[in-house]
């Protein structure tokens, strides 16, 4: 009897502690909300020496995180470069700390992309199935 009782008190404590974490997690990662204006892109010829090089575009690249989980974005349409063809996408979801996932509106394509957020910056590299062999990703500046 003693040994159900001490193994059911460490399911509990381990169910605890988990949701304990999860909670964790939404509350780190909910300064993802909010509208973000592209600032550089990254590229790297693959020797590691590349570099993230201010974007001079006269027009306005934004991309709008909504509370919600939909996606607007203005410009971020050219298809040319994976990297800047975020208006493809109208639905995202935190898979975790790192990792975002952008969907199409038939929900059947997806695109994972790590992130991270340091201040007012924020920076996506591809993670999935599309990727960079040699280095490559975007960064945005939070808007207010």
């Amino acid at each position: 009897m003693k040994t159900i009782t001490k193994l059911s008190a460490c399911i509990f404590f381990l169910f605890a502690a988990a949701c304990t974490k999860m909670q964790e997690v939404v509350l780190t990662n909910a300064s993802i909300a909010g509208t973000w204006k592209l600032d550089a892109t990254y590229a790297d010829p693959g020797d590691g020496s590349g570099t993230y090089h201010p974007v001079t575009i006269a027009t306005t690249n934004t991309i709008t995180f909504k509370p919600d989980g939909k996606i607007e974005t203005v410009g971020l349409d050219d298809s040319e470069n994976f990297l800047m063809h975020f208006s493809q996408y109208t639905t995202f979801a935190i898979k975790d700390s790192t990792t975002l996932i952008f969907k199409e509106p038939t929900d059947t394509t997806s695109q994972k992309y790590l992130y991270k957020i340091e201040g007012d910056k924020l920076t996506l590299i591809p993670a999935g199935p599309v990727m960079c062999i040699e280095g490559c990703g975007t960064r945005f500046q939070k808007q207010k």
